[in-house]
């Protein structure tokens, strides 16, 4: 990687496994080179959750998916290997139908594995954000059990 970027987020990925939540969010506009170096040089999984989700929820009726949600998450990280796991495009839990908490899905998992988030959203003065305001996908977290770094 040509920058300190990718050497600090690598040395969070060793010291977060002696936290409670293994939770490594990365957002900003520059993070999908950072993740995609990171992702090869360590030889970390890559899933695209909206995609994973949205094949095995097709199966699933309509006024039964918002309870199912968490749980295929949990079989997703389940069935994985390695120690690290990194998320990409996760849309999908923000969709208001489906009537999740994405931050409390992704804090659960990140107790048995290191979970790396590529976060569409921004991270300013403590407050990680995704999408703006008058979306109806919009959510900000003022708390979190996780680690931030805006790539920008």
């Amino acid at each position: 990687m040509s920058d300190n970027s990718g050497y600090t987020i690598k040395k969070e990925l060793e010291q977060i496994r002696y936290r409670r939540h293994q939770l490594l969010i990365i957002c900003g506009v520059n993070r999908t080179k950072i993740i995609q170096d990171i992702t090869r040089e360590l030889a970390i999984p890559r899933i695209n959750l909206s995609l994973k989700l949205s094949e095995e929820l097709l199966e699933v009726p309509v006024a039964r998916r918002s309870r199912k949600v968490s749980q295929l998450v949990d079989k997703l990280v389940s069935e994985s290997t390695g120690e690290i796991l990194c998320f990409e495009h996760i849309e999908l839990l923000f969709h208001p139908l489906l009537q999740q908490d994405p931050m409390r899905i992704l804090e659960n998992i990140s107790r048995n594995k290191i979970i790396l988030v590529s976060w569409n959203g921004h991270y300013a003065n403590g407050r990680l954000t995704y999408a703006e305001p008058e979306h109806p996908e919009y959510r900000a977290y003022n708390e979190l059990e996780a680690s931030v770094f805006a790539i920008d």
